[in-house]
């Protein structure tokens, strides 16, 4: 008797991980797709402004982009942590609370969709002002004055489908973002080149394309969410009522997220435009756009493990279950770190090889080939980074991880890399991108220590973690881990 049942728990500590990884798989590999799209179509819209007559806009299209996404990031840091409410609600058996704060986020994304109307008008001065050469300012400008108005559609389909991959319904946002890929495809395509008798619109016409997929993918993604299987068990049409308690929930921990976010935009955007762009010149700064193509291969896909990870922390901890949240962790960085890996090794070997799949020009393919040995090494740094930051997200930690995040950034990047570009101006762009280098090793160590320091297990979002679960003390649930 006393073998039998010493037997059980065993083979239940065998079969766990096993659970763990599908489980963790199962939501990675749908929430990879999604959170794939979008650099998806920033790719594609680069390989075709690429084939234009004229280099000045593929020297702006990554600028642009970096400056588009400075001002949508602050919200969308906000409308991210829907997930980690709904995916906490829904571990807690609050299914209505899930399509609650769904719609939050959806306040919060009209909300700067309409100021982005207003910000639109300061296009002109802002590009002047970072100072690139006549030809990349125009094409800067064109692109940027369609591509801000893309933020509430933009932050409305993000709402969504972290709604939907905090519930654990990650494919009902891949297969939209996957016609949303398309969409940009067909209508960029035609616009940038001019098909079908309309003139050719160039750089502007890749903005339009954007535009036209993430507003199909917010409305595909509206009418899901209001669908009647979806309503059925969540009441997504009953529950669309502002709630001012809710929102000062969602924006206390999505706030720092939303700084945090900004901030980091904010820090590239300079690197790009002004210590590699302006500092060096045109070629380095198509170097830097063409090697940034490669590292949205790596870090988007992560980035997707990393959401997912957010839902199933979540998951977890919603149901007080803070061990199978270690568990998912582990297995999510392990995934990352060897996928990233493997592209590592693929970047170092042949990184010029690569660089020259974009252009044509043997100087840009040379100063490229240091930049994508930089990459190589600190995007190992950064999936151990992404992986603990969502992870962290997934318990609602989000405020002194979003410290750490601004202090660091604005230190070592902006500041260490002003430094190398002028002690060392001999290294060229290379100079900056050590000190990013630097800045992703040091993230990852903080990050880790703060999951394994455990600060994370005391958070209570909804505030009645004591009348849910009455008197039991935090350090008897937590001892044993």
């Amino acid at each position: 008797m006393t073998n039998e049942t010493t037997a059980i728990p065993d083979a239940a500590a065998i079969l766990r991980p096993r659970s763990d990884l599908r489980n963790v798989l199962a939501m990675a590999l749908p929430a990879v797709i999604t959170t794939s799209s979008r650099a998806a179509m920033d790719v594609i819209d680069y390989v075709m402004v690429a084939q234009l007559p004229t280099h000045d806009a593929q020297a702006a299209i990554l600028p642009a982009q970096v400056v588009m996404w400075s001002y949508i990031v602050f919200g969308l840091g906000v409308v991210t942590m829907v997930n980690t409410f709904a995916a906490q609600a829904l571990g807690r058996g609050d299914r209505r609370e899930t399509a609650a704060y769904a719609w939050q986020g959806i306040y919060v994304a009209a909300f700067f969709g309409l100021l982005a109307t207003v910000v639109v008008a300061f296009v002109p001065g802002a590009v002047a002002w970072i100072g690139h050469e006549p030809g990349v300012q125009q094409n800067e400008i064109a692109y940027m004055r369609i591509a801000l108005l893309t933020a509430g559609p933009t932050l409305i389909a993000e709402g969504l489908g972290w709604f939907f991959i905090g519930i654990h319904r990650p494919t009902i946002p891949m297969w939209i973002a996957l016609e949303a890929i398309v969409v940009n495809f067909v209508v960029a395509l035609v616009l940038i080149f001019g098909f079908f008798g309309i003139k050719p619109m160039g750089i502007a016409g890749a903005a339009w394309g954007t535009m036209a997929a993430v507003c199909y993918r917010s409305v595909r993604l509206g009418a899901s969410f209001l669908a009647p299987s979806v309503h059925s068990v969540f009441g997504t049409r009953h529950t669309w009522r502002p709630s001012a308690a809710r929102l000062i929930k969602l924006l206390r921990v999505g706030i720092p997220c939303g700084t945090q976010l900004t901030s980091e935009v904010v820090v590239w955007a300079i690197f790009v435009n002004l210590l590699i762009g302006r500092k060096f010149g045109t070629d380095h700064l198509i170097a830097t756009n063409a090697a940034w193509q490669y590292m949205r291969v790596a870090f988007m896909p992560t980035i997707g493990v990393g959401r997912a990870l957010s839902a199933l922390v979540g998951k977890s901890i919603g149901e007080r279950n803070h061990l199978r949240a270690r568990r998912e962790t582990r297995i999510a960085a392990a995934l990352t770190i060897a996928y990233i890996g493997m592209l590592s090794l693929v970047y170092t070997i042949w990184g010029e090889e690569l660089i020259r799949l974009l252009t044509h020009n043997d100087g840009v393919a040379r100063i490229g080939r240091g930049i994508m040995i930089c990459t190589a090494v600190f995007q190992l740094f950064d999936a151990v980074s992404i992986t603990y930051t969502s992870s962290l997200r997934g318990a609602g930690d989000t405020f002194v991880p979003s410290v750490f995040f601004i202090v660091s950034h604005w230190l070592i990047i902006i500041g260490g890399g002003w430094w190398i570009a002028t002690t060392f101006p001999q290294l060229g762009s290379l100079g900056p991108w050590i000190a990013a280098a630097l800045l992703i090793g040091v993230t990852a160590v903080f990050l880790w220590w703060r999951w394994h320091g455990g600060a994370w297990m005391r958070i209570d979002l909804f505030g009645d973690r004591a009348q849910r679960y009455g008197d039991q003390a935090p350090a008897e649930e937590f001892a044993h881990l």
